[in-house]
């Protein structure tokens, strides 16, 4: 019977995973502002659940906690890349 039950867990905590990562693809291939905006509110909405379920001493829900974490601040990363990337910062320009 415990076979049977970590084997549910392990489905349902799959098919959740294969359902946030495709929430992820769609997030990050937006453009500009809307990518920034929808990365980020993503971003840390995953970072907080996978935070949550840390709390519970289960194996298969530290394992998605770890996983949404991951891919919560791989999209908070996204969400901070600049839109314009025309203007470069690092160089210097002289006296014109």
């Amino acid at each position: 019977m415990l076979i049977f039950k970590l084997f549910i867990a392990l489905l349902f905590s799959s098919l959740f995973l294969v359902f946030c990562f495709q929430m992820y693809q769609y997030s990050i291939t937006r453009l500009r502002e809307k990518k920034q905006k929808a990365c980020l509110a993503l971003g840390i909405a995953f970072s907080s659940l996978g935070i949550v379920g840390l709390i519970y001493r289960n194996s298969v829900m530290i394992i998605i906690g770890l996983v949404l974490i991951m891919l919560g601040l791989r999209l908070i990363a996204h969400g901070l890349d600049r839109i314009d990337k025309k203007i470069f910062i690092d160089k210097f320009d002289e006296d014109q």
